[in-house]
């Protein structure tokens, strides 16, 4: 279906050295993209300016900065094409590194730099910046504990884990892999009676350090888990939910946080001040603990009910971790999160010019863009305020748009809405969700 809406929006153009980039989200950003053997000798935009392209083991690897919910095309330039140098210059920019050093490993771009132990684990993670150290302890920490729920073996999972910690990871062997436009390194080792293999990326100009895992999971009643402590002091911790978050404590002072020993997460769990945060991302693990200054994302489980050893095989998922100086509002931590779960496609043709919606404001998502429901030629937006922030924010509408309704979530029309300058102005309250329709 997505193959089929990408080629119904873009023009053939008979040759494999044209691309276009397709950014689904409503705000801007950077992406590392793999293109086509075609661009070998580097890219060109529509407007002339070169894009470089390093040549990587997972393919020809660019860096570029996509439009909100729109696309980019690219073309394959021809070899010494003028230009080389100044995209020769963006390259030293862009660069992100991964250094041996007496302990491990240190990588670094132009915003962080970061430390791993022999263990494949974070010591070190610093904010250049300010120099800030975020990392209290050992982060990416992998924990396996015995997991025996009383009740639903494949349901519950029990407060007394804690006290049933097995060892660790062991025979961990590591490979810097690539630098350049992003900085990898590989790590494999056994935990268990598991193997697992875990891709650690930085790419250039990113706050997101990205842990890429392949596990061969061969465990009976075993919980894992990935525990990231953090210099960061609150007494609750922000839960991502649908449109918005939940503020949960992150202590266990009474009987009531006791019990939420294990509580779920969407795209991000962040501890934050004031001052500063750090968050743990993740594009599909939705069990997380907070405990004091800890995030730990429940990775895996191996219950033996209602089927035997039902998780074991190969499992594979993605996580991240993201700090930053700041509060939560001037964090970028909704962004991430999106960036990590949604990646752009890179699809063969030209996309001709494309007439999308925009906000000015980066607390205001456009989560949703679709036909009406009731088969009419109308488009309907969902948009929701993010960051529990009220503001007031410009919507840019497409060319077509002639008129605007506030609507309830059913798509009914309530209230005309009056478009000035191409745009609506609307206010939303902290989480509010407002469904709007086009005509």
């Amino acid at each position: 279906m997505l193959g089929q809406a990408l080629d119904f929006l873009l023009e053939d153009s008979g040759d494999a050295g044209t691309v276009t980039i397709f950014n689904s989200l409503s705000f801007p950003r950077k992406a590392l993209i793999t293109l086509p053997e075609e661009f070998r000798n580097g890219a060109v935009t529509e407007d002339g300016k070169r894009v470089y392209v390093q040549h990587m083991e997972e393919g020809y690897k660019a860096l570029v900065e996509l439009p909100a919910g729109n696309g980019m095309t690219l073309y394959a330039a021809a070899e010494n094409a003028a230009g080389q140098e100044a995209s020769d210059s963006q390259y030293r920019k862009a660069y992100a590194a991964v250094r041996r050093t007496e302990t491990g490993y240190e990588m670094e771009n132009d915003r962080i730099s970061a430390r791993i132990n022999a263990l494949g684990q974070v010591d070190s993670y610093v904010l250049k910046s300010s120099g800030r150290e975020m990392a209290a302890g050992p982060m990416n920490r992998l924990r396996l504990f015995k997991d025996i729920p009383r009740h639903f073996d494949a349901w519950d999972i029990d407060a007394c884990y804690r006290d049933m910690e097995l060892d660790g990871v062991r025979d961990v062997r590591m490979e810097r892999k690539a630098e350049g436009l992003e900085a990898v390194l590989k790590v494999c080792g056994k935990i268990g009676n598991s193997s697992f293999t875990q891709t650690i990326s930085l790419a250039a100009g990113q706050e997101r350090l990205e842990f890429h895992t392949r596990i061969h999971w061969q465990e009976l009643h075993r919980l894992l888990k990935t525990a990231f402590p953090v210099e960061v002091h609150a007494e609750t911790a922000r839960n991502e939910i649908q449109f918005g978050f939940v503020e949960r404590p992150a202590h266990r002072s009474r009987e009531y946080d006791k019990d939420r020993f294990e509580v779920c997460n969407h795209r991000y769990t962040a501890l934050c001040d004031e001052a500063h945060g750090a968050a743990v991302l993740n594009d599909g693990k939705y069990g997380i603990s907070m405990e004091e200054n800890s995030l730990e994302l429940t990775l895996l489980r191996a219950p033996s009910s209602p089927q035997m050893r039902a998780d074991n095989g190969i499992q594979e998922f993605t996580y991240a971790f993201y700090a930053w100086e700041g509060s939560f509002t001037e964090s970028d931590v909704v962004r991430q999160g999106y960036e990590l779960n949604v990646q752009p496609p890179v699809r063969s043709g030209r996309l001709p010019e494309m007439d999308t919606v925009r906000t000015d404001r980066k607390n205001i998502i456009v989560d949703t863009m679709k036909p009406a429901e009731d088969g009419s030629t109308d488009v309907v937006l969902r948009l929701y305020e993010a960051e529990r922030a009220a503001v007031s924010a410009k919507i840019q509408l497409p060319a077509w748009c002639r008129r605007a309704f506030l609507c309830d979530m059913m798509e009914q029309a309530q209230q005309e809405l009056s478009i000035e300058e191409g745009g609506i102005t609307l206010m939303f309250h902290s989480f509010e969700i407002k469904t709007i329709r086009l005509r």
